[in-house]
């Protein structure tokens, strides 16, 4: 194993090879014809260094954790540690429950996938929830409590163990039929299933006789529209790669009890000039060699790959089983990887047309908009504001029509008390371009502002101190603006609608509705404002939480929870002595005594801002009953008519 690093130190690129000398001196020949990006890194190496693992098994795991721990810049794949989500079953639990998880850490319960999205795991739990009446709550359940029933009860959709009425064995029936809808044991299931009605109708017990079999009814639709691959219930991983031009995708089918579970695609644009064998071994590494992969029985390629048996070797070492990697060439297994290959070849012409079109819509916004160059980075800002408290400010990035979450940025407004939102627009843009003078940073090709003309000035007032021209960035604001009946211009037509503004421009800009244009801007402002917004209410919950004790000098976390488990409520301990808190595990006398004089110093004055705002007693009328009438004194005049 090879690693290329900078003059800093800093490792560039991490690889592996049999013959290390033949490898590295193939980057530095005059004559290979290298991408841009190699010529860039070859450009940048200042030093090698080499690590010898005693089989090409260990290479190959050391190589994916050397790159997820070092995350080099040149290494293409097996950076984003993409893991994909299992089904967990708890069946540890006296009431087992099944919710989603992303890697496998608990021995004793079982896992089914992995889903190739979290979408279809999600779809596969609201399955369950709808046909198979499982608990969802966290609660621990063990046989001593029990608790009032949650809607999902009401709706027929858990039995509510939490009650304490429902028997283990009951239950336990429940949890063997989702085994065997997520094993795809269908005809098991449906047997059972059918075996249940039978004795209820049996047993004249006729509306849960209906109950199970309108269950029956849907879980047969469920199992018709599955793709059955197979009669045998292999675990199967299907792999194949179609290129074209300088694009490459690699596509691999999920077979889980013989039942297509779903597909993943691994899309590489300039990959000319990588071999067949390269991507596909990157593909295989990226999805075998993680802690938390899964391994199937058998694992079929398009063709045979360099490094087949050392990959087999360390997956029959992680799995602890024989894992079969092979390369059919005829047969039902030839058919599957025939197949993956029209897939590949589809979801790469649909990423084609997919990249075509959003160049298009880059294009359209340039020039509807009459910007200088196409948007390709676009940063957006938002102000949010909790009626004139809690301030903050959302930076979202937007990179080839698509979120930058690595640009995403939250910000706390310092300098500006209440609701001011365009002084707090010039602060987050001071605060985020003062980098950009000075050549940290660069500068985003637009800038959108939520807001109108008051947002936007002040957006350009802010970059102007900072000594950045109109010329070098396009800024912009979507407002929304009042409907035409409001405005009194047309009593027909009233609908709101949006428009665009630009510093120092009068009119405005209007946008039609189902326009491309303002599709664009409309999703960025959205992500922008839903990003503001949950960073607010974060801040929110911390601040509702947040207690007395937490505000108490030399009290940490571990010394809170040792007081509150010493005290069992702050109240307690606010009316403790200094002696008691000494008793407290890990107080000292000095500390306790801060403590003591803190929370009296605190409860003094919550009492004085109480008699602060109390009202003043009203003085009562004179005379009426005995005593003076308590009630306060009006003044009316008197309604009685004057007898003299």
């Amino acid at each position: 194993m090879y690693q290329f690093r900078s003059v800093s130190g800093d490792i560039l690129y991490i690889g592996k090879a049999k013959s290390l000398r033949q490898r590295v001196r193939s980057y530095f020949q005059p004559s290979a014809n290298h991408t841009l990006r190699i010529q860039i890194m070859v450009s940048l190496v200042h030093d090698v260094t080499l690590i010898v693992t005693d089989t090409e098994a260990e290479a190959l795991i050391l190589e994916e954790q050397l790159i997820k721990s070092h995350r080099p810049r040149y290494n293409v794949l097996l950076k984003d540690d993409k893991s994909y989500p299992f089904c967990k079953l708890t069946v540890n639990e006296r009431y087992p429950r099944l919710f989603l998880v992303r890697e496998k850490h608990d021995p004793k319960a079982e896992y089914y996938g992995p889903y190739p999205s979290v979408k279809d795991a999600r779809q596969v739990l609201r399955m369950v929830s709808r046909h198979f009446p499982l608990r969802t709550s966290k609660m621990v359940l063990d046989g001593t409590k029990a608790y009032r029933p949650c809607l999902n009860f009401q709706l027929h959709r858990c039995l509510a163990p939490c009650r304490g009425t429902v028997e283990v064995s009951e239950y336990q029936q429940v949890v063997n039929h989702v085994r065997m809808f997520l094993r795809g044991r269908d005809k098991e299931l449906m047997g059972d299933l059918e075996a249940d009605m039978q004795e209820a109708s049996e047993q004249l017990d006729f509306e849960r006789a209906a109950t199970i079999r309108d269950q029956i009814q849907a879980l047969r639709r469920v199992f018709e529209r599955q793709m059955v691959l197979s009669t045998k219930g292999e675990d199967q991983d299907v792999l194949n790669l179609y290129r074209e031009a300088e694009s490459s995708v690699v596509q691999v089918l999920f077979i889980r009890n013989g039942r297509l579970l779903g597909t993943d695609c691994f899309y590489e644009s300039g990959s000319s000039e990588a071999s067949d064998d390269n991507l596909l071994g990157l593909v295989l590494n990226r999805l075998y060699t993680g802690e938390a992969a899964h391994i199937p029985r058998e694992i079929l390629l398009p063709f045979p790959y360099s490094d087949q048996q050392a990959l087999e070797e360390a997956l029959n070492r992680r799995a602890e089983r024989r894992v079969y990697v092979s390369v059919p060439k005829k047969g039902r297994k030839r058919e599957l990887v025939m197949m993956a290959f029209n897939n590949a070849k589809f979801n790469l012409t649909e990423q084609h047309g997919r990249l075509e079109r959003e160049s298009n819509v880059l294009a359209q916004v340039q020039r509807f908009l009459r910007l200088r160059k196409s948007p390709e980075t676009v940063e957006a800002f938002d102000i949010s504001h909790l009626s004139g408290t809690m301030t903050v400010a959302s930076l979202v990035c937007w990179r080839q029509n698509h979120p930058h979450k690595e640009g995403y940025r939250k910000y706390r407004i310092r300098s500006v008390a209440g609701g001011d939102d365009f002084a707090s627009m010039e602060e987050v843009l001071t605060r985020r371009y003062k980098r950009a003078v000075s050549g940290e940073r660069p500068l985003p090709d637009l800038i959108l502002i939520d807001g109108g003309k008051g947002q936007v000035n002040a957006a350009a007032a802010a970059l102007q101190r900072l000594g950045i021209r109109s010329g070098e960035v396009e800024l912009l604001g979507l407002a929304k603006g009042r409907s035409e009946r409001l405005r009194r211009l047309r009593r027909k037509h009233n609908e709101d609608f949006e428009y665009v503004v630009r510093p120092n421009q009068k009119n405005e800009i209007r946008l039609p509705r189902n326009s491309v244009v303002l599709h664009f801007l409309q999703n960025i402002r959205d992500e922008t404002h839903r990003f503001a917004v949950e960073f607010q209410r974060s801040l929110k919950r911390k601040q509702n939480l947040s207690s007395l004790i937490d505000e108490i000098p030399g009290v940490g976390p571990q010394r809170k929870r040792g007081l509150l488990r010493h005290f069992g409520s702050l109240k307690r301990l606010q009316s403790a002595t200094i002696a008691e808190i000494v008793e407290a595990p890990g107080i000292p006398e000095p500390l306790a005594a801060e403590i003591h004089a803190f929370l009296r110093e605190a409860e003094q004055d919550i009492q004085n801002q109480t008699h602060a705002v109390r009202p003043e007693p009203v003085e009562a009328c004179p005379g009426g009953v005995e005593g003076g009438d308590p009630r306060p004194c009006l003044d009316k005049p008197s309604m009685s008519k004057d007898l003299d």
